[in-house]
């Protein structure tokens, strides 16, 4: 039987998605590795985007269930963090503000389709944006020295996914400050696919759970999840909801458990809401040093 060139070429198109979410995380599964991986990751220098609180803020009531996914590391899904009210303003702000979505690797920043197909929006701080992000403060507690970068929207068209990876890089007792927990807020699910899946976690027990994670293989199929997803988590986006989740241990070190990835949207589009919290000591004051250092300048009598 003759060789067709067009059925390597069909083979090879065949083999990128399996390798991407199936045979490459199952490797670094069996075989991980404690090295940096690509990321949406940046340094707090590169960063330079944190919000300092605004104790005035008067933000109306809102309210919310939680449902512990996993202990260890904390993985929380929370049913309503925004209500669809919110969700639709959040669209709205970004809808004029699309860029591709990039990834850092540490030195560089570049877009890379193969890696993460997205758009993503940087949104302006109106009333509603900052009530969320104190909302995402006040789920963790106000904990100290810890503030919660600027957000940003993340669209998905068929076909947009993001591999797997870390939200975390390095060992945070070695760091001068990192990216201590993550919200994946869904704004909008018109799709089928798009889930967010852990690999490297346990899917919780009980008929409760198949609300929010995928629980029907043969549904799963359909939805271009792969064997691999049998005992690990896949979360499913639902309008307004959000998952949570820690990135760090008490001692510094990042959990290898957080490895995850927005899976493929096969058909409609997602849009989500990043919202990641960065551990700082000292930023604050630096900042006010700086400003007084600003004003001083201004304030000052010019030289002749």
């Amino acid at each position: 039987m003759a060789f067709r060139v067009s059925s390597l070429f069909e083979y090879a198109i065949l083999a990128i998605p399996l390798y991407l979410f199936a045979i490459g995380p199952l490797l670094r599964i069996l075989f991980p590795s404690t090295s940096e991986d690509v990321s949406t990751y940046q340094s707090f220098e590169r960063t330079d985007k944190l919000v300092i609180p605004n104790d005035d803020l008067q933000c109306p009531p809102h309210q919310y269930t939680t449902y512990i996914a996993h202990h260890d590391p904390l993985v929380i899904y929370v049913e309503n963090f925004l209500s669809h009210t919110e969700a639709d303003h959040i669209i709205r702000l970004a809808e004029n503000a699309y860029e591709k979505s990039t990834i850092f690797t540490g030195e560089t920043e570049s877009f890379d389709p193969a890696i993460r197909n997205s758009s993503k929006a940087l949104l302006p701080r109106d009333e509603v944006v900052q009530c969320i992000e104190q909302r995402a403060r006040q789920f963790q507690g106000w904990r100290k020295d810890v503030y919660i970068e600027r957000l940003w929207a993340q669209r998905y068209e068929a076909g947009g996914h993001y591999t797997y990876h870390y939200d975390w890089s390095g060992d945070l007792s070695q760091r001068s400050g990192g990216r201590l927990s993550t919200f994946m807020v869904y704004l909008a699910a018109e799709c089928t696919g798009g889930g967010t899946k852990f690999p490297r976690l346990e899917k919780p027990e009980g008929d409760k759970w198949c609300n929010f994670v995928e629980c029907d293989e043969a549904l799963g199929q359909e939805k271009g999840l792969s064997d691999e997803t049998r005992g690990s988590i896949v979360f499913k986006p639902r309008k307004g909801a959000a998952v949570y989740w820690e990135n760090f241990r008490p001692d510094g070190s990042g959990y290898q458990e957080t490895w995850h990835a927005g899976l493929p949207v096969l058909s409609g589009y997602k849009i989500g809401l990043n919202i990641w919290s960065w551990w700082q000591p000292g930023y604050a004051d630096a900042l006010k040093r700086q400003e007084e250092e600003q004003t001083k300048e201004r304030t000052s009598p010019s030289e002749l």
